[in-house]
């Protein structure tokens, strides 16, 4: 999978154990603490997906 876009800068790194995961940080998204759950789950989709063709940052906001 190629790199997401990020244009909000939500991709962030999460070590555990001295492994390190990729992962996008939803408040990076202005209104994203007021959504419910099951809108988070398609926003950090969004989010991972970007490609500034197929998803773009206007699809996110």
């Amino acid at each position: 999978m190629a790199a997401s876009k990020d244009s909000f800068g939500a991709r962030s790194t999460l070590s555990v154990e001295g492994t390190d995961y990729d992962i996008y940080r939803l408040d990076a998204v202005e209104g994203s603490d007021k959504l419910p759950f099951s809108l988070k789950v398609l926003l950090e989709n969004l989010l991972r997906t970007e490609d500034g063709a197929d998803i773009t940052a206007d699809h996110i906001r």
